[in-house]
């Protein structure tokens, strides 16, 4: 029996959990030995007081997993010294330095949900499910000294997303597929460079860098978002805002008058209208049903949303909301707008 693989994997989220997951069962006959390294605990919330740690973090101490805090190239040094055969990095969140790789017998591996190269970069299932896409992927890659997403592609596997997918399911659904692809991989040592069963995949599509999300690509374009754009962003973003016209009790001359407060809105869904309900005459006009539902009218349907949150008060229930737009905007005009006055 060939010797036991000492393995580092580098992880963070859910993601990189549910991958692990997939080759923990791999100790008895291929990894000898795990540590788990991820970033430090950050502090969070409202005035940065609750010291808020990574997911792996809980998850690797409940199994008795050693972890180990990585953020800076100087706590690598240490590393270097470990002797590990092999390491796997799902959602780390930084490149893994040269200096580190160089001492592994194996090198590195990566999980990224898409199929490389297309959605190369740090939000690829934010990406896909934006654009509409029909289809996506995982891949299982080598780690590149100095790039991300610049490894040999070992095993990748094509996904169908669902009318109904949202970031959270096709999370999960991508991260079990890279987990048994992964497992796949340390089971039959494909990892091995100078092995005959190391084979790499020559790229079927073309190269897309999958930016970060940005704060603004929460905003309702009322002009041209249809219902299903507005629910699937929602989908993907959790909440997103628009504005609406106060009027505040001291007038400021530059804006003679008229000012725009925003509103956060969350728990978006698909709304129809029932035969109780009053329509709505244009877009972004919103109105309540006889149920304590606000829906708003896009240029193609309607949306509710669970909560509304305005700029300056505490999220409200859908009917407070409506029912206490006279003491929040000045009127009980109830229309969004965009943010041009």
């Amino acid at each position: 029996m060939s010797k036991l693989l000492k393995v580092a994997y580098f992880g963070s989220d859910n993601f990189s959990i549910n991958c692990l997951k997939h080759i923990l069962p791999l100790r008895t006959n291929h990894i000898g030995h795990f540590d788990i390294i991820t970033r430090s605990p950050k502090l969070a919330g409202r005035g940065m007081t609750n010291l808020k740690d990574v997911p792996i973090a809980s998850f690797a101490a409940g199994l008795g997993l050693p972890v180990i805090r990585a953020d800076k190239k100087i706590d690598f040094e240490p590393l270097c010294q470990t002797s590990y055969d092999l390491c796997i990095a799902v959602s780390y969140g930084r490149l893994i330095p040269s200096s580190f790789l160089s001492t592994l017998k194996y090198g590195g591996l990566n999980v990224h949900p898409s199929i490389l190269p297309r959605y190369s970069g740090p939000a690829p299932l934010q990406r896909a499910l934006l654009n509409n896409d029909k289809t996506t992927g995982v891949t299982v890659q080598t780690l590149h000294p100095t790039e991300f997403d610049k490894g040999d592609i070992l095993l990748n596997e094509e996904y169908t997303i669902k009318p109904d997918e949202n970031l959270e399911s096709l999370s999960e659904e991508l991260s079990n597929k890279g987990g048994i692809l992964l497992k796949e991989i340390i089971e039959q040592g494909l990892y091995d460079k100078n092995s005959p069963k190391y084979n790499t995949l020559q790229p079927q599509l073309e190269f897309s860098y999958a930016s970060k999300i940005n704060k603004s690509e929460a905003k309702i374009d009322w002009t041209t978002f249809t219902a299903g754009d507005i629910i699937r962003r929602a989908g993907v973003l959790e909440s997103l805002y628009t504005f609406k016209q106060w009027t505040p009790k001291k007038k400021n001359k530059k804006s003679n008058g008229l000012q725009l407060k925003r509103v956060v809105m969350s728990g978006i869904k698909e709304y129809k209208l029932k035969e109780t309900d009053n329509e709505c005459e244009k877009v972004a006009e919103f109105n309540l049903n006889k149920e304590g539902d606000v829906y708003v009218k896009t240029i193609d349907g309607y949306f509710t949303a669970e909560m509304f949150k305005t700029e300056g008060y505490i999220a409200e229930e859908p009917s407070k909301f409506f029912n206490g737009l006279n003491k929040k905007f000045g009127s009980k005009d109830a229309c969004f707008v965009d943010d041009t006055l």
